[in-house]
C-alpha cells in the first residue's frame, strides 16, 4: 500500500493492536522493530484485566497490524520486560494497582518488540513535546482517517495532559495507546490514555469533553531505558555543524571513534569503518537529545588543543537543537533528584528565573519546570543559563531540610556547568548570593514585622507564627539579582532590596504616594514643562519616521519570525519591507532592522522610532537590550540606546477601543497612575483603572511575576502608555519612574527612556542603573500597519 499526501509520517508509523481479529487499541512505531502503546491496551489484547500489573509471560504474544503499510498482514509482538510500566495507583514506582472505579492513574506504558523489522514502507514516528494551543488529531484503533478526534492541549494534569475535544468523532473505546499527532509540526506529542465522558443528556454534540494523554516528557521519564525517539529532521545550522566538526575530528579514526560512541549511547547500530561526518550528524539530529549526546561524544574523543573550536561547536549545536542542552543521562539523573524535592513551588521558580516572560507556560512539577528553563539562554552579562539558575535555587531551598538531595544537586550543577562551558566559580558565587540575599530578606522582613508589632495596640499579644511566616515571605531574589557580588546582572548590595516599611514622614513635595494620583486641586498637564513646549514635542513625534516590527516569538522566546514595515513620515503609506518566516535569533532581528534603517528610512532631522508589535504574552520581552555584533562597521549595534524603542500591542479588543481613544485624547491633561503591590489582584487593578477613565499613562511597579496580569489589565482598559522596570520594584523605584513620566510632555517619553538606556550603557561601572531594564509600551490607536489595523475600526493616520 502506498502512503502519500499530508501526515505521511503518522500513517507510516500508526499501529493497530488487535485481539482475535478486532482492533482494541492503537500504538505507534518507535523504532525499526519497536511499538509504543499503553499497558492497558496490551492487557485488553491478551484478554486480561485492563489494570493487571503482572508482566505477560514470554509465551504471550500480541497481534498488531500496520494498516496503512501492510493492511492484510498481522504481526506477532512480545512485551519488552524492561519497558513494561503497568497502570498503578500513585506516582511511586511499584505502588499498588489502580482502585476499582478510579480514572486517574500512573504508568500505563508498554513497548512491544516485533519479530523483525517492520514491513517495507513503515517508518518510526517523529516525536516532539506538545505545544499548548496547537490542534492535534487522534486516529481510532483501525487507523481509518474517518473516525478521527480533534483536540487542543489545555493544561498539564499530572501524570497526564488534558485536552479539550473540539471536533471529529465521539471518543470511545479504541483510541487508547494511539499517537496524538500535531499536524502543524508533523510530530507525535503524546499517547491517548483516557477520556472524561459528559452525561449523555448534556452532550451537544455527542463528543467527549476532555481527552487525556501521556506527554512525551512523561513517557521519557517513565521509561528511562527507552531508545531515544526520532525527531523531525533539524535543518537550521546543520551545515555549520558539519564545518566545525571537520576542524575537530580531522581524521577517519577520530570520526569512527566518535560515531561508535554516539551510536552506542543512542542505542543505534554503528557503521564502523563506513562512518563519516554526515552519518555522525544524521545520528544526532534525528533523535531526541541527540545533539547534546553528540557534544558529549566529541568532547570525549576530540584531540588535545581543540578548545577554541569546541566553544564554536557548542554555539552551533545550540542553534541546531535550541531546546536541548542535557544528555539523556544528565536529564535522568536530574529528574531522579528532583523527585525528592518538595520545598520549591514550580510556578514561583519559573517566575523568578524568567521575569521577562510575561505569560509563563503551565508547569506542574519541578521536572516540568526545569524542562522549560532548559529552552532559554542566559540573558545579558549573566553567565548562568536559566536551567542552572533554577537548579541552584532548588538546591538552596532543599538545603534547609538537610544534606540530601541538596548536596547531590550541587554536584550535578557543577558537573553540568563544566560541560556547558560555564565557570564553576560563577555557579558557586551565584549559590552564595542566593543564600545571602535570602538571609537578608528574612532579616529585613523580621525587622519590619517587629516594627508593626510594636505599633499594635497593647491589649493584643504578638503573633509569633505570623512573624515566622513574614520572615520567610518573599525571600527569593528577583531573577538576575542574587545579592552582593553576584555573577548575575544588575544586583544591588545586600540590604537594598525593597522591603515594605512604615513611613516615618510624608512623601516629598511633588511626589505622590505610590499607587495614588498626584495631589492637586485640579488636573494639570502631564509634565512640568510649559504646555507650548509639549505641543511642539507632539508635532515632532507624529512626523517621526518609524520602523515597525510584528514579532512572533517561538514557545521558548529565543527564536522569532517577523514582518517589518517602514513609514517615512507625512502622507507616505506604510509599506512592507521584509517578511521572515524562518525562525531566527534576536541578533538577526536587529540585523534586519538596522538594514531597514539604513536603506529605507531617512532619519533627518529626527531619528526613527522603532516599534515592536508583540502578542500579549510577550510584552515583557527585553527587545531594548538586543544587539547585533556584525551589522555595524564601527562595532556592535545596540538598538535600545541608539533609537527610541517602544512596545506596542499586536491586538486590541473591540470592547476596549472606545476607552483607548478616550485615554489617548486625554494624555495632555490626565494624571499618571501607579499600580503597585496593592494592585496585583486583577479585579483591584481593573477597578482602579475604571475609577480613572482619563488616565492614559500607568506606572507598573510590583514583583515581576505580577507584571503580566497588570499589563493585560492595562491593555483591556485601553491604556496608551505603560512604563515599568523589569526587575526592581518598591516606592523609590515608582518615584523614579514617575519622575521620568512627569518630567515632560508625553510625546517626549520615548526619547527620555532612550537616554536613560544610553546612560546605563555609558556608566560601565554601575550594574544597577535603572535604564538597563526599562520597558515602555507606547501604543496609540493610530500609526498601525494595515495588517494590524482592524478594518472595522476605521483607523486613520494622524
Amino acid at each position: 500500500m502506498v502512503v502519500s499526501g499530508v501526515d505521511q509520517p503518522l500513517f507510516r508509523s500508526f499501529v493497530s493492536v488487535r485481539d482475535t481479529g478486532k482492533a482494541v487499541g492503537a500504538g505507534v512505531l518507535l523504532g525499526d522493530d519497536l511499538v509504543l502503546t499503553c499497558a492497558h491496551v496490551v492487557n485488553s489484547a491478551l484478554g486480561r484485566d485492563r489494570y493487571d500489573q503482572t508482566l505477560p509471560g514470554p509465551g504471550r504474544t500480541v497481534r498488531v497490524r500496520l494498516p496503512h503499510v501492510a493492511p492484510d498482514r498481522d504481526l506477532t509482538a512480545r512485551v519488552e520486560p524492561a519497558l513494561w510500566s503497568p497502570p498503578r495507583a500513585t506516582a511511586a514506582a511499584g505502588s499498588g494497582p489502580v482502585p476499582p472505579g478510579a480514572q486517574l492513574h500512573h504508568g500505563d506504558l508498554a513497548v512491544l518488540r516485533l519479530p523483525g523489522p517492520a514491513p517495507a514502507g513503515a517508518e518510526p514516528a517523529p516525536f516532539l513535546p506538545h505545544a499548548y494551543g496547537n490542534e492535534v488529531i487522534a486516529l481510532w484503533a483501525s487507523g481509518h482517517p474517518l473516525p478521527t478526534v480533534r483536540a487542543v492541549p489545555r493544561v498539564s494534569a499530572p501524570p497526564w495532559v488534558a485536552l479539550d475535544v473540539v471536533g471529529g468523532t465521539e471518543v470511545r473505546e479504541g483510541f487508547s495507546g494511539g499517537p496524538l499527532w500535531d499536524r502543524d509540526r508533523q510530530a507525535v506529542v503524546g499517547l491517548v490514555v483516557a477520556d472524561l465522558q459528559t452525561p449523555a443528556a448534556a452532550r451537544q454534540p455527542q463528543v467527549s469533553a476532555t481527552l487525556y494523554a501521556i506527554s512525551v516528557p512523561a513517557i521519557e521519564a517513565e521509561l528511562p531505558d527507552l531508545p531515544p525517539p526520532v525527531v523531525p529532521t533539524a535543518r537550521r545550522g546543520v551545515q555549520q555543524l558539519l564545518a566545525v566538526l571537520e576542524t575537530i575530528l580531522s581524521t577517519p579514526d577520530a570520526v569512527r571513534a566518535c560515531e561508535e560512541l554516539l551510536a552506542s549511547r543512542l542505542l543505534r547500530p554503528s557503521l564502523g569503518p563506513g562512518a563519516d561526518l554526515d552519518r555522525l550528524v544524521g545520528l544526532a539530529v534525528g533523535v531526541r537529545r541527540g545533539v547534546p549526546e553528540l557534544l558529549q561524544a566529541v568532547r570525549e574523543t576530540m584531540p588535545a588543543g581543540s578548545g577554541p573550536q569546541w566553544e564554536r561547536l557548542r554555539r552551533v549545536a545550540r542553534a541546531v537543537s535550541p531546546g536541548e542542552s542535557l544528555t539523556r543521562k544528565q536529564q535522568r539523573d536530574l529528574n531522579g533528584l528532583l523527585a525528592h524535592c518538595g520545598r520549591t513551588d514550580p510556578r514561583e521558580l519559573l517566575a523568578d528565573v524568567l521575569p521577562h516572560a510575561i505569560e509563563l507556560p503551565a508547569v506542574t512539577g519541578l521536572a516540568d519546570t526545569v524542562g522549560v528553563l532548559e529552552g532559554f539562554e542566559a540573558q545579558g552579562a549573566q553567565p548562568m543559563p536559566p536551567l542552572l539558575q533554577g537548579v541552584v535555587r532548588i538546591g538552596v531551598d532543599e538545603s534547609e531540610a538537610g544534606a540530601y538531595p541538596a548536596g547531590d544537586l550541587e554536584a550535578w550543577t557543577e558537573r553540568t556547568a563544566l560541560r556547558l562551558g560555564v565557570d564553576v566559580a560563577a555557579v558557586r558565587q551565584y549559590a552564595a548570593d542566593v543564600r545571602g540575599y535570602r538571609a537578608e530578606r528574612i532579616r529585613a522582613a523580621a525587622e519590619h514585622h517587629a516594627v508593626r508589632q510594636a505599633a499594635r495596640p497593647t491589649g493584643r499579644p504578638p503573633d509569633h507564627r505570623t512573624a515566622h511566616h513574614a520572615a520567610h515571605r518573599d525571600a527569593w531574589p528577583p531573577a538576575g539579582r542574587a545579592g552582593v557580588g553576584s555573577a548575575a546582572v544588575g544586583m544591588a548590595p545586600m540590604g537594598t532590596a525593597p522591603v515594605e516599611a512604615v513611613p516615618e514622614s510624608p512623601p516629598p513635595v511633588g511626589r505622590p504616594p505610590v499607587g495614588s494620583p498626584p495631589v492637586g486641586s485640579a488636573p494639570s498637564p502631564n509634565g512640568s514643562g510649559p504646555y507650548r513646549h509639549g505641543t511642539e514635542g507632539g508635532a515632532r513625534l507624529s512626523k517621526v519616521p518609524r520602523v515597525q516590527v510584528e514579532l512572533l516569538p517561538t514557545a521558548t522566546g529565543r527564536h522569532y519570525t517577523y514582518q517589518v514595515w517602514a513609514w517615512s513620515g507625512g502622507d507616505a503609506p506604510h509599506h512592507l519591507v521584509l517578511a521572515r518566516d524562518t525562525e531566527v535569533t534576536s541578533e538577526q532581528v536587529v540585523d534586519d532592522i538596522h538594514r531597514v534603517l539604513v536603506e529605507e528610512i531617512r532619519e533627518d532631522p529626527e531619528p526613527a522610532l522603532v516599534e515592536f508589535f508583540l502578542p500579549a504574552a510577550w510584552l515583557g520581552l527585553p527587545v531594548d537590550r538586543w544587539e547585533s555584533f556584525d551589522s555595524d562597521e564601527d562595532g556592535p549595534f545596540g538598538l535600545g540606546f541608539t533609537r527610541r524603542v517602544v512596545i506596542r500591542t499586536a491586538q486590541r479588543s473591540r470592547a476596549s477601543y472606545a476607552g483607548w481613544k478616550r485615554r489617548t485624547a486625554a494624555l495632555d491633561t490626565a494624571r499618571s497612575l501607579v499600580l503597585d503591590h496593592g494592585s496585583t489582584d486583577r479585579k483591584v487593578a481593573r477597578a482602579r483603572l475604571e475609577m480613572q477613565p482619563e488616565v492614559g499613562t500607568v506606572i507598573v511597579c510590583c514583583e515581576p511575576r505580577h507584571h503580566g496580569a497588570l499589563l493585560r489589565q492595562c491593555v483591556q482598559a485601553g491604556v496608551h502608555t505603560v512604563l515599568w522596570h523589569r526587575e526592581e520594584h518598591g516606592e523609590s523605584v515608582a518615584a523614579d519612574l514617575l519622575e521620568l513620566v512627569e518630567g515632560g510632555h508625553h510625546t517626549q517619553l520615548p526619547e527620555t527612556v532612550r537616554l536613560e538606556r544610553a546612560k546605563a550603557v555609558a556608566e560601565v561601572t554601575s550594574t544597577g542603573h535603572r535604564g538597563r531594564q526599562l520597558s515602555l509600551m507606547y501604543d496609540a490607536p493610530d500609526h498601525r500597519p494595515p495588517q494590524l489595523a482592524p478594518d472595522a475600526w476605521v483607523l486613520t493616520q494622524p
